[in-house]
């Protein structure tokens, strides 16, 4: 993030209001009192209350660990405040205009806020600084392809350079080309730019890919992570893994990467509910992904591993929520803030679950870590596992595993000498309790392998 960036954001979560009025039934407009001078960056912000009706909740931008801004689903946008455990204080509405909007917003500069439809990428601001988003402006309307029906099908995203992101669907630059998706990048216009100046650059091409982007995100290192589309398999759902590249120096040609399919996400995972949207966030000291599958209401947890050049890693469900979640964020601390239709949900990591944590790869076989101790006598067993291995080059095979538990109970390993690269690996534990007798929250984990 940018220190100007920062400033602004600063500023916001400082100024957020909270009234702790009666609770109603309707978020209804009161405008907040503007008492500092023009020139501070200091300003009256959106009047937060109790309320006893829940937002729903599309999509969540942080301002910092207690404040956010929201898209409903009416594409209506709204900050919300929380405590320091995201227990949440109250929310409002910040704007009343209903946009055609992806289920994605950021904060672009000057306290706007910037959300995507198909047809424009768009910019609203609250001019007379009043609480409420009373300007909107469409900031990107073309493209290549744009008369020939290509849309946007994914973000906006901030990258941490402080470029918007947004995805282009397939499209043919030249005849009997193959089509290519594209994530292109916008430039705001910098906050000491001469007055008069144009708010926007062309748009410069960060990454292309042969399946449509259906999400992304992008971590603070610039690691993209993309859920590609292939409508026509319906045997898994693909996520791409991209490290993109350094801006180039001057005069020197741009490298475009390509984005390709990192990692398959078996669909018997997500009970064949496709993933759609995905955030990462850390935990105990190592980068994840987190992707929501709505239909389902399954959590699957990603964690990428870095294999000579290739990027690959573990799968897995991480929860099984009570009802669908829309969207999820990182707030920082370790803390996760969920919204779906029922508005905000904290995702705490509840101890009573058992459920494997970690799959990683040994010299020696695959390491399987848990929540909790197994039961050993159960888990020692060969027969309580079953492996297979499914090459990306076509064909499968079942594994012979020894298990091995190590000391404390909580991690075991399954020794076979016939991992390959090139290889996504299957693995249920179908009689693999705790110590305590409780049953694993998903049996069923995987792996992709690249390079051996």
């Amino acid at each position: 993030m940018t220190f100007s960036r920062f400033l602004i954001l600063a500023a916001l979560a400082g100024s957020l209001v909270f009234t702790a009025s009666p609770s109603t039934t309707s978020a209804q407009d009161e405008p907040a009192v503007d008492t500092n001078p023009p020139t501070s960056r200091e300003r009256s912000f959106v009047k937060i209350r109790e309320q006893e009706i829940k937002p729903t909740v599309r999509a969540i931008a942080p301002m910092d660990d207690n404040n956010v801004f929201f898209l409903n689903r009416r594409g209506q946008v709204g900050a919300a405040k929380f405590s320091p455990g995201l227990s949440q204080i109250g929310w409002e509405l910040y704007s009343h205009v209903k946009l055609n909007a992806l289920t994605a917003l950021t904060i672009g500069p000057n306290y706007s806020i910037i959300t995507a439809s198909p047809t424009e990428l768009t910019q609203g601001f609250d001019t007379d600084a009043d609480g409420t988003l009373d300007f909107f402006q469409a900031i990107v309307t073309d493209w290549p392809g744009r008369s020939e029906g290509v849309t946007i099908t994914a973000g906006p995203v901030t990258h941490p350079n402080g470029k918007v992101l947004f995805a282009l669907s397939p499209h043919a630059v030249e005849e009997g080309a193959t089509p290519l998706a594209k994530l292109v990048a916008w430039s705001p216009k910098p906050p000491d730019a001469p007055a008069g100046e144009s708010g926007a650059v062309a748009l410069e091409v960060v990454t292309e890919s042969n399946l449509a982007i259906g999400a992304f995100a992008i971590n603070d290192s610039g690691l993209l992570a993309c859920r590609l589309l292939m409508p026509d398999y319906d045997d898994g759902y693909y996520v791409s893994l991209t490290e993109l590249p350094a801006p180039a120096a001057d005069g020197q040609p741009v490298r475009i990467p390509r984005t390709l399919p990192s990692l398959l996400i078996p669909a018997e995972l997500t009970k064949k509910a496709p993933p759609t949207q995905l955030n990462f966030f850390r935990e105990h000291g190592a980068e994840k992904l987190l992707l929501t599958c709505p239909d389902s209401n399954q959590l699957i947890e990603i964690e990428p591993t870095k294999t000579g050049s290739s990027w690959e890693g573990s799968i897995l469900v991480r929860a099984i929520a009570k009802k669908p979640i829309m969207t999820l964020i990182d707030m920082g601390k370790g803390q996760l803030l969920a919204g779906g239709d029922d508005g905000f949900i904290p995702m705490e990591t509840s101890k009573d679950v058992f459920r494997i944590s970690r799959v990683s790869l040994a010299e020696d076989g695959i390491a399987l870590d848990f929540t909790a101790p197994v039961d050993r006598f159960s888990a020692v067993k060969p027969d309580s596992y079953s492996v297979r291995a499914f090459s990306l080059q076509g064909g499968e095979s079942s594994l012979v595993v020894q298990p091995v538990i190590e000391s404390d109970g909580r991690s075991v390993i399954l020794k076979t000498p016939n991992l390959k690269a090139q290889t996504v690996l299957r693995v249920v534990c179908q009689n693999v309790p705790s110590e305590d007798g409780r049953k694993l929250l998903s049996t069923a984990v995987s792996y992709t392998i690249h390079e051996r």
